[in-house]
């Protein structure tokens, strides 16, 4: 039998809980009574058949009974699957429900068998087929059980029907077909044995799976968490310097307060909140970026994320001395996004186009935003270094960087990567030595937007009319 045992949660579950989960044995019991319908059916019609045309087996209405006996016990048996008055965490009650059925089917059969001329019936093979049904539905003595009762029922009928004694021929006809239940029940028995074998190997991988997938994520977002923090840490010079200007004016106004407490000028207060106000903006926007990632989903316009980001990349003092160019669209429109992941994204890159541009004479960083097609798209553009060629392919590579040790992680592209194809769009990367580089993310428009594919690096007269343009 495909055994359905409940699971731990289900044990701790309440009887009343609103969702229904039917295992398989419930599932199997109520396919058992639909297909009785039919057989009910078939019964019905066959003795009908048999009255008005055939009369092959005396007296038809017999039969009839029979067929309309199925259909009456089977609608009890409907009646409790379909009302679930039998729930289908009551194993036990399951399978005494599932064997009460195959007694009464193998009583009516065994009716019929003899109503139909004993072992010479046409109807000897449906014992097989009930067999099958007890190796499936049942556990393993049971169903042993009733392939002992179906050979009782059936010499019993054979006796009281007077088909017995068996002749030298008709003995070792009902000797083989009593053979030939004990044999389907073995058979059936392995068949289901190693199904159930099978089946607890896959319960036992996908938990292994599921457990895995739990690992890996949960390290996936303290990568995530930890590229924000070193991101954090290059600009921890910045905010110092951001939080330190208006700690000055606070402390000038307060000694001037402290110099002449008689008489303090009027816009004193309002200069201190609004150093206050500065300060608090700028501590809410580290506390914000540096929020572990929910993944929350927000209907949000790329430019708002542009500029979100380059509010908080101007704490790079890296950025002094870099021109920057904003060339955002004048109506991107809104597309759901994840706010802090396109950030960190925007973000990383920015941090790259500035280290790349730290040896470069008349630095520029150009941030552009466009919409092509059912796509949004976001440039990052720098007229740095750039990356060699032979490193081009491995950017968006774990742990791959070209910068000293010390200096990067090389998670950031990768991390990069990732949340961009969380989003289901694509990054890709153009890049000429001492020419520059631009970072193109594609975020679509909707879910049904088709995918886009690069697969070929850009040759460098491209990068130099875009870096031109």
């Amino acid at each position: 039998m495909i055994e359905d045992r409940p699971s731990h949660d289900e044990g701790l579950a309440s009887a009343a809980d609103v969702d229904f989960q039917p295992g398989p044995l419930f599932r199997q019991t109520g396919w058992f009574i639909r297909l009785r319908w039919f057989a009910g059916a078939a019964v019905i019609a066959g003795s009908a058949v048999n009255m008005v045309w055939l009369t092959w087996y005396e007296p038809g209405f017999r039969m009839l009974l029979a067929g309309v006996g199925i259909w009456l016990y089977n609608a009890v048996f409907w009646h409790l699957h379909r009302s679930r008055i039998v729930s289908p965490k009551q194993q036990k009650a399951l399978v005494g429900m599932a064997g009460a059925q195959i007694l009464l089917d193998l009583t009516v059969l065994t009716l019929l068998t003899m109503f139909t001329n004993g072992v010479h019936s046409p109807l000897m093979g449906f014992y097989v087929f009930h067999m099958v049904f007890a190796s499936l539905l049942l556990p393993r003595m049971m169903a042993w059980s009733g392939a002992t009762v179906a050979m009782l029922m059936l010499f019993a009928g054979l006796l009281v029907f007077g088909y017995w004694p068996l002749d030298a021929h008709e003995l070792p006809m009902a000797l083989g077909w009593a053979a030939m239940l004990l044999l389907t029940v073995y058979v059936a028995n392995q068949i289901t044995n190693g199904l159930q074998q099978q089946h607890r190997r896959l319960v036992r991988k996908n938990r292994r799976i599921r457990a895995m997938t739990k690992r890996l994520k949960d390290q996936q977002r303290a990568m995530i968490q930890h590229e924000k923090m070193v991101a954090m840490g290059q600009l921890a010079a910045g905010v110092a310097h951001e939080i330190a200007n208006p700690l000055a004016c606070m402390d000038s106004v307060l000694q001037l307060m402290q110099r002449r407490p008689e008489a303090p000028r009027p816009d004193s207060v309002k200069t201190l909140r609004e150093q206050v106000d500065r300060v608090n903006i700028i501590v809410k926007q580290m506390t914000e970026f540096a929020h572990v990632e929910e993944g929350q989903w927000e209907e949000r316009s790329i430019n708002e994320i542009v500029e979100q980001a380059l509010r908080m990349v101007r704490f790079d003092r890296r950025l002094q001395g870099v021109k920057v160019e904003r060339r955002l669209h004048e109506n991107p429109g809104r597309i759901r996004l994840m706010p802090h992941a396109l950030n960190q994204i925007i973000l990383n890159l920015v941090i790259n186009a500035l280290d790349a541009l730290s040896k470069t004479p008349d630095p520029t960083l150009t941030l552009e935003t466009s919409v092509d097609d059912g796509w949004h798209l976001i440039r990052v553009r720098d007229n740095g270094s750039g990356i060699a060629p032979d490193n081009l392919d491995r950017i968006f590579e774990p742990f791959f960087t070209t910068k000293p040790v010390g200096q990067g992680t090389g998670l950031g592209l990768s991390i990069s990567f990732k949340l961009v194809q969380d989003h289901g769009g694509l990054i890709t990367a153009e890049s000429a030595v001492d020419r520059g580089t631009t970072f193109t993310v594609q975020l679509p428009a909707s879910n049904s937007a088709p995918r886009r594919h690069v697969t070929r690096r850009p040759v460098p007269g491209e990068i130099e009319e875009s870096l031109e343009a």
